[in-house]
């Protein structure tokens, strides 16, 4: 089986990294791994929808794969998804491409500048295909996401989100790996740690090692699943 992950940074995936047998690097971008008679490559974008879109495209151009894991941390609007807590984004949509005047801000389906059904949205929600079975997943919390590309200055800002998209999390990259994903039909997964809660920056107050440790564990038990010795 062939898996891609796909991360925005080293950060995120060097403990899983290290738990996998190097092979070699097969971009500046792409390195390949294995684990057991699993051949995993991590392609790391960088942060946003414009860099993970970009590299995500060339990788499936180049390479065929299985499924694909997006791997990461989130931020959390619910306080019930405590920091360190491991989801699967079942849904996600971007959340600032769109239209903003005195009144406030529009989506481009709101404002008729897309269809908002086309393929691959509904109502401009793109939605995952599904757990393929993977106890590991199934155990996860079910989330919604929504995809931005600012990290937020404003408790305002932060409370229109909230009210506009009853979304659980947020990350920078999650929907444009839905739309590239669903757009080259890929199989897909999409699985992020909270590290903090969606407020105004407070470094202090997030919670990344443990979020990696768990991100970590829930990934290598989702390999362990998978592979055969």
């Amino acid at each position: 089986m062939k898996i891609l992950i796909v991360v925005a940074s080293s950060t995120e995936i060097k403990e899983v990294r290290d738990n996998l047998t190097f092979v070699n690097k097969l971009t500046p971008n792409l390195s390949s791994f294995i684990y057991g008679n699993l051949n995993i490559d991590i392609l790391v974008t960088g942060y946003g929808s414009v860099f993970t879109a970009f590299h995500l495209t060339r990788t499936l151009f180049s390479y065929n794969y299985d499924l694909a894991i997006n791997a990461g941390v989130a931020g959390s609007f619910d306080y019930f998804l405590e920091q360190g807590f491991v989801v699967n984004v079942i849904q996600d949509q971007f959340a600032d491409l769109g239209f903003e005047d005195k009144l406030g801000f529009y989506t481009l389906g709101e404002k008729e500048m897309i269809n908002e059904d086309s393929f691959p949205f509904t109502g401009e929600i793109m939605r995952s295909l599904g757990n393929f079975e993977i106890e590991e997943i199934e155990s996860m919390i079910p989330v919604k996401a929504i995809t931005v590309n600012t990290i937020h200055g404003s408790q305002e800002k932060i409370q229109r989100l909230k009210s506009k998209y009853h979304a659980e999390i947020e990350t920078m990259e999650g929907a444009a790996f839905f739309y590239v994903c669903l757009m080259e039909k890929v199989p897909f997964l999409q699985i992020r740690a909270v590290s903090n809660f969606v407020e105004i920056p407070k470094v202090e107050n997030w919670y990344l090692p443990l979020a990696l440790k768990n991100l970590t564990k829930s990934m290598m038990d989702i390999f362990g699943e998978l592979r055969i010795d």
